[in-house]
């Protein structure tokens, strides 16, 4: 009698684990060409169309900041559907924009007292608001193709943790396109690509090789949160040697890589 108390007791306490994790954990993942839409929110209603997009090139101008795209930054999330309008939705886990730090050529020099061993610095595009992709702009390389609302993080070891251009309640948007751009001077208009289109697993996944966002028309204001108790005299050294706030016609944005758009239900069905 008591050996299968015992077996009892010993199946039970195993299950037990299995039965408390969440229901995410216990699903299949995506696999083959699917398996980079892990993160794509198929458990939120009405999302027909999963998107991975991964910039691995290009240039975030602010001023007279130039940093080159060269650590790849991961757009994804899902579509709901409903006509020509296309919503776009957060990954329910994971990040949506990933905010990979970018090095700036040289580092961040000028700042008074401070040595050159300690002039690393870098930047990174945190999400600040909702994303708005449109494939018909994409493909047909017109309008804008992906709204980013970001905040930049001004990374270095004197600027603190919370030094940023742009807010949460006031995001730097960037309304990047595949197409012409229409900027004020002294900017010119610059033209983005859709790149070379495939379609794959009989329609179910479109892919856009070489693809090129690009938006010179916006504004940057002067960074915030920078420097702690020093920021009164960072954040005008800051000002001063990089042109901010600089007005639109003075910065541009160009994410260069590949973009990939999948039937959430072939996502689903290659679990």
């Amino acid at each position: 009698m008591r050996r299968p108390l015992v077996l009892a007791a010993i199946l039970s306490a195993a299950l037990v684990p299995l039965l408390l994790m969440p229901t995410a954990a216990l699903a299949g993942k995506p696999k083959g060409e699917y398996a980079v839409f892990n993160d794509c929110p198929l458990s939120t209603a009405g999302v027909t169309q999963c998107v991975y997009a991964q910039f691995s090139g290009g240039e975030l101008a602010l001023g007279s900041l130039k940093v080159p795209i060269a650590h790849t930054i991961t757009l994804q999330g899902g579509l709901i559907v409903a006509g020509a309008t296309e919503t776009f939705v957060n990954t329910t886990e994971g990040q949506t924009l990933s905010p990979i730090a970018q090095e700036v050529p040289g580092g961040l020099l000028g700042l008074p007292g401070h040595g050159s061993e300690n002039s690393a610095f870098s930047i990174a595009m945190e999400l600040a608001g909702s994303v708005s992709l449109s494939r018909g702009n994409l493909a047909g390389e017109t309008g804008t193709a992906l709204k980013l609302p970001v905040k930049v993080h001004l990374k270095n070891v004197f600027l603190g943790e919370a030094c940023f251009i742009g807010t949460a309640t006031s995001p730097v948007v960037l309304n990047l396109t595949t197409g012409v751009t229409s900027p004020p001077k002294p900017n010119l208009p610059i033209h983005g690509s859709a790149g070379e289109h495939e379609s794959k697993e009989g329609g179910n996944l479109v892919v856009y090789k070489n693809d090129a966002f690009v938006e010179n028309a916006f504004s940057s204001p002067t960074p915030k949160g920078c420097g702690g108790i020093e920021e009164s005299l960072i954040v005008p050294v800051l000002d001063s040697k990089y042109g901010w706030p600089s007005a639109a016609g003075h910065n541009t944005a160009i994410l260069k890589g590949t973009s990939k758009f999948a039937s959430a239900e072939a996502v689903k069905a290659s679990e």
